[in-house]
């Protein structure tokens, strides 16, 4: 790795690691390739014998050298630059002698530190100490400059909910959650930070969207789902409560599924809608919202002309349609084999089971290719979509970052409204993250 790539290197690993150990907790596989980066991250960038990542007020530093967010994103960087601040860190020091388990005991004792309490940098030198830590050194703050730290603490916020809102449906759907009401009440709270989020930062929330890790696939197209479903229903202006039922219901959509009773493949494809509908009316629908989220559990593989399952004598519900929208769509581009944004969207535009006026205000509020998504540009150069396009007559031409020209490794630099950009440059094809990303660490760090 070049020298000049080492510390945006370690940048992307510090910020994936924080957030894969927060997401899947310290015993993960993926928490385990997270931490196994960071380490080689830290001893590519280690220069004199350590690696020093400082924050500076608003900025962060990796060996004294100021980090552009053209470089390492800018989530990264006001992720990082945040949580120093929070702890009252100016640097820390990441010593050659450090060994991969000192870094997972890092990562685990930075995450559980209290920050609501004094001193938290004091508290965690002495978690690391306890724990027999080597090699790695906190340095705190002095008094006078711990000031609140706020940078790019929208992007940081729509992360967290994010999280949450992917943290509160794993409780529900294990152990029973659906009866335990105050694990519902979480949910929907849950779902009301992402509403939140996404009428701050819709672009922020979408990029998440684009993240597949398939062994908590369920738990993912489920909140991917939601936000898809919230997309619409911004379009139609709907208000932040009915934005939060229809959030609900797209969360709640593949209840059945977490509880099948046998059979091939394509019958409990089929009997998956009746048995999520019934285990909400069951034990759900006390909670407001609810009957919702259980009407579109069981509408929504009806399609708008009833030549879906299971048979009903009605139109389905207006909940029930964008929720099949949105659903059809994570499926397509994430199931194996997964099509691109754009062959999605032509499929279902084929179909005459969704509704048309919403599938249209989808496309054009989604784009062909949706932020966060990857490309390949007709130079060569391998890019990830940064921002719509200017107007909805470009929806073949968003704003784009480079992040890799030729054959040489990630190097995030460029950003091109491609509608501004000549004819000749343009978007080529879609690329799957797995052909640019080593792990699903390096795509959040490239957001």
């Amino acid at each position: 790795m070049t020298e000049s790539l080492a510390p945006r290197r370690l940048v992307a690993c510090l910020f994936g690691t924080l957030k894969l150990m927060q997401l899947y907790g310290r015993r993960h596989v993926a928490t385990a390739g997270a931490i196994a980066s960071l380490y080689e991250a830290v001893h590519a960038a280690a220069e004199e014998g350590e690696a020093r990542v400082a924050a500076r007020g608003r900025r962060l530093q990796v060996n004294g050298n100021t980090m552009r967010a053209r470089e390492c994103g800018a989530l990264a960087l006001g992720y990082i630059a945040s949580e120093w601040g929070k702890r009252g860190i100016e640097q820390v020091r990441f010593q050659r002698e450090a060994g991969i388990a000192d870094v997972e005991a890092f990562v685990a004792a930075f995450l559980e530190v209290d920050v609501t309490r004094p001193e938290p940098a004091e508290r965690l030198a002495a978690a690391l100490g306890s724990a027999g830590t080597r090699g790695i050194l906190v340095e705190r703050l002095a008094p006078e400059q711990r000031e609140p730290v706020l940078l790019e603490e929208r992007r940081e916020s729509v992360m967290r909910a994010y999280l949450r809102g992917l943290r509160a449906f794993k409780e529900v759907l294990r152990c029973d959650g659906l009866r335990d009401r105050a694990k519902l009440r979480r949910a929907r709270r849950a779902v009301q930070g992402v509403v939140d989020s996404f009428l701050e930062d819709e672009q922020a929330v979408l990029a998440l969207a684009q993240i597949r890790t398939f062994d908590v696939k369920l738990f993912h197209h489920s909140l991917n789902v939601c936000v898809y479903a919230l997309l619409i229903g911004q379009r139609l202006k709907m208000s932040r409560r009915q934005l939060a039922e229809l959030g609900l219901a797209a969360l709640f959509h593949d209840l059945g599924k977490t509880s099948p009773a046998g059979g091939t493949a394509e019958e409990e494809e089929r009997r998956h809608p009746a048995r999520g509908a019934r285990m909400l009316l069951e034990e759900g629908t006390t909670l407001e919202g609810m009957l919702k989220a259980a009407v579109a559990a069981f509408e929504h593989h009806v399609g708008c002309d009833r030549s879906g399952f299971p048979e009903i004598d009605h139109e389905p519900h207006f909940v029930s349609r964008i929720v099949a929208i949105a659903d059809a769509y994570d499926a397509l581009t994430s199931a194996p084999p997964p099509l691109s944004p754009p062959d999605a969207l032509a499929r279902m535009l084929a179909r005459a089971d969704f509704d048309p006026l919403l599938l249209k205000l989808f496309v054009n509020a989604l784009g062909i290719y949706p932020v966060g998504s990857l490309v390949e540009l007709s130079t060569g150069e391998v890019a990830i979509v940064s921002g719509p396009p200017a107007t909805n007559a470009w929806l073949d031409r968003p704003r784009v970052r480079i992040l890799k020209r030729g054959e040489g490794g990630l190097e995030p630099q460029t950003e091109l409204d491609l509608s501004a950009s000549p004819a000749t440059q343009r978007i080529a094809r879609s690329l799957q993250p797995g052909t640019v990303f080593a792990d699903a660490l390096e795509h959040v760090a490239a957001l």
